[in-house]
């Protein structure tokens, strides 16, 4: 999406607009980390897994979209205590959109957010200053799947008199997307429930930090119709989960180079899959990934479920630790 701005730069902030001369513009393009398609490709083989790729794209789409709908732009003070000097919200439902705002001349620190609205889990919180801004999820033990990709963008800029210059802004998204794909013809099953945890449960804007929690909060994956009973996906959209090397706090990845990293030495997320079996028995299997899964990502796990509920993922970055009978029947819930 690329959003054109333009700044008519005043030096005076009430309505006399008299000293306003040439005014500067704010080119702003809302771009992408990962390209969907390509993550995907990674994944899939077109020919054995048309149904699944389809349905995976299909749910995706409007998460890992270059369409803005909501945007919010703030302007805070460089030095003292950061707080907002400058505030709009902006309807887009566009890829492009062009207008005019009307500011005095000075420096700023300017973050812009996209695409809160209609996310149903996160809100953009404490923006009256820059240093509290945040994307947050609520305070509670379980949390429903992301359904907005999250972006955001940070940087110092300065409205100056005549100078009619163009900046560019580039808009990256927050959150991220795990599958996991379950080859289930094995199995009699009279309910499948699927939990992801390990994630963070907000994102600092004006530092682009996430934040992490000793006690991470699950949630709750959607089913993916793939349009076949032996082969289930499931999937989250969700903060990113931490790195190797940092276990509580991570910068965005503001790049367009590829997703490499090493894997972990134990898991930094996990998979919850809960299987009721015909007898009414619920078989847990914990599946630990080891490869971070980051923002912009998409990260699918494959694993195949016996007769008895338990699951054996494939992968040497994935493990796995089965509890069969977890609950006695009729006593078995996740909470949504």
């Amino acid at each position: 999406m690329v959003m054109t701005v333009v700044f008519a730069g005043c030096s005076v902030i009430d309505e006399d607009l008299s000293d306003c001369d040439e005014a500067e513009r704010l080119d702003y393009d809302l771009h992408l980390i990962t390209n969907l398609s390509i993550e995907l490709q990674k994944e899939f083989d077109k020919k054995a897994d048309a149904n699944l790729l389809k349905a995976l794209r299909n749910y995706l789409s409007p998460v890992f979209t270059d369409y803005g709908h909501d945007l919010d732009l703030s302007f805070y003070e460089v030095q003292g205590d950061d707080a907002r000097l400058h505030h709009e919200q902006h309807r887009m439902d566009a890829n492009e959109m062009s207008y005019a705002l009307f500011m005095p001349h000075r420096q700023y620190r300017h973050l812009a957010s996209a695409n809160v609205d209609g996310n149903g889990v996160v809100t953009l919180e404490g923006s009256d200053f820059c240093r509290t801004a945040a994307f947050l999820q609520p305070r509670s033990d379980t949390v429903r799947t992301h359904q907005t990709g999250l972006f955001s963008a940070r940087k110092r800029l300065e409205v100056t008199k005549g100078a009619g210059q163009t900046q560019y802004i580039h808009l990256y998204i927050a959150n991220c997307a795990a599958g996991l794909v379950l080859d289930t013809s094995e199995a009699t099953l009279k309910d499948l429930k699927v939990l992801a945890t390990g994630f963070a449960s907000g994102f600092n804007i004006g530092d682009s930090t996430f934040v992490y929690s000793d006690h991470p909060q699950m949630v709750v994956a959607d089913k993916v119709d793939t349009g076949s009973d032996s082969r289930q996906c499931f999937c989250t959209v969700n903060f990113p989960s931490p790195e190797p090397s940092a276990a509580h706090t991570r910068t965005v990845t503001e790049t367009e180079a590829p997703f490499l990293s090493p894997d972990a030495s134990e898991a930094l997320w996990q998979f919850r899959v809960y299987a009721t079996l015909s007898d009414g028995k619920v078989t847990e299997s914990v599946l630990g990934v080891k490869t971070p899964l980051r923002a912009g990502q998409l990260e699918i796990i494959r694993a195949k479920m016996y007769s008895n509920g338990a699951l054996e993922p494939d992968g040497a970055n994935v493990g796995v630790s089965v509890t069969l009978d977890w609950k006695e029947a009729g006593q078995y819930d996740v909470p949504m």
